[in-house]
């Protein structure tokens, strides 16, 4: 294929002939929420600009592995709460929330690795249950668990 980039023995990058155009594939790590792998992507017709896009990719994913920082989020959650200017029991609420739903679900995320999918499928279990009972929607798990579940009422 073309445009394939080999470092240290492993292959870095797949281009994928699909009809008239190509699909460059750089893998990027595992989903912190969904334990699934996860790929950049993109696709152009003009294959002398496969080698830019695949660079462009790799440095992409380059850059999120050598990040300036380890700390993680609930290093983050800490610190960004000792200094926050807020009602006492503002943030009360706030540490309750960090405690109980984000530390368990993201808190060990560094947030060089955090990205907008893994917020997104956070936010979306959220929105079926706020207290992300195994990702199953409220339905499944209100008659059987102990606690109450929010329904979300979506507005037009």
């Amino acid at each position: 294929m073309p445009g394939r980039r080999k470092t240290g023995g492993r292959e870095r990058g797949v281009v994928r002939k699909r009809g008239n155009s190509y699909q460059v594939l750089v893998y990027q790590g595992v989903d912190p929420v969904t334990g699934k792998d996860s790929y950049l992507t993109e696709s152009t017709r003009d294959e002398k600009k496969v080698p830019e896009i695949r660079s462009r990719l790799l440095a992409k994913v380059d850059r999120q592995r050598n990040a300036a920082t380890k700390a993680t989020l609930s290093y983050a959650l800490d610190a960004w709460l000792e200094v926050h200017e807020a009602d006492d029991s503002t943030l009360d609420r706030y540490r309750e929330l960090a405690d109980r739903t984000i530390g368990p679900a993201l808190g060990d995320v560094p947030i060089s690795k955090l990205g907008t999918r893994a917020l997104e499928q956070f936010y979306a279990q959220l929105r079926r249950c706020s207290a992300r009972c195994d990702g199953k929607p409220f339905v499944e798990h209100r008659a059987a668990g102990e606690h109450e579940c929010r329904v979300v009422v979506k507005h037009r």
